[in-house]
């Protein structure tokens, strides 16, 4: 398992591209108008004047911290998720992700370190989060059709659903809760391969990666809780 601490890297200096360009008319070119066609020239720029105050209304628009928080998880969700394939194997490059855009801070990620925040590795590509979910789900409905890790199951693949939402209180706080069951059943005395403990380990720290993008966790001291829970049980 690697910490968190050393997947997350700063982000990358942006370059500013600028490009001049314009060319001069020479003053042999300018010549008198008469007084005649200065009047009609300052009628003509009257009846085409710019509405100057729509203008700056449209550059005074900004968006509110919160606003542009939103937009960046919403583009992450669809860059990491929106195709279903999300694997243990990306989640590295789904923190450098989150941390890069300001998404989880460096405080945020420490937490999630000391609540016992694993990343889990692998000889080999694993299936999709999605795809592991269901395989699950097959085998778990046909031996024991009322096993409550089921619905742990399906709440999990709703939290992957739904990840361009998780700064919302429903994802987030159903993602911490799914995180925490997790814990218990992954630190459980149950037999299973050590692909497939690779593969609920990475579940598990997906949910607790959701649940920390939640703004109203943030501020609750929820996720704390959940976190803390996840602690105790690891």
């Amino acid at each position: 398992m690697n910490p968190i601490s050393q997947v997350a890297t700063p982000p990358s200096s942006n370059v500013l591209l600028t490009e001049a360009y314009g060319a001069s008319v020479p003053a042999e070119s300018k010549t008198q108008t008469s007084q005649s066609a200065d009047k009609v020239s300052l009628s003509g720029q009257a009846a085409k004047a710019k509405p100057e105050d729509a203008s700056i209304k449209q550059e005074e628009v900004s968006f509110s911290p919160r606003a542009v928080r939103a937009q960046k998880i919403e583009a992450m969700a669809k860059d990491f998720f929106a195709d279903g394939q999300f694997s243990t194997a990306d989640i590295p490059k789904l923190i450098q992700r989150l941390h890069q855009d300001g998404i989880l801070s460096d405080g945020q990620l420490n937490r999630l370190s000391a609540a016992g925040f694993e990343i889990p590795q692998g000889n080999q590509t694993p299936e999709s989060l999605m795809q592991f979910i269901d395989r699950q789900k097959e085998q778990l409905g046909k031996a024991e059709p009322d096993n409550v890790l089921l619905k742990v199951l399906d709440d999990a693949k709703h939290v992957l659903e739904q990840m361009d939402t998780a700064d919302g209180k429903e994802t987030s706080q159903l993602a911490a809760r799914v995180s925490a069951q997790l814990s218990v059943f992954v630190n459980g005395d149950v037999a299973m391969s050590e692909a497939d403990k690779q593969q609920w380990q990475g579940l598990k720290s997906t949910m607790q990666l959701a649940a920390s993008m939640g703004n109203s966790q943030q501020s609750s001291g929820q996720l704390s809780s959940y976190l803390a829970l996840s602690k105790r049980i690891t």
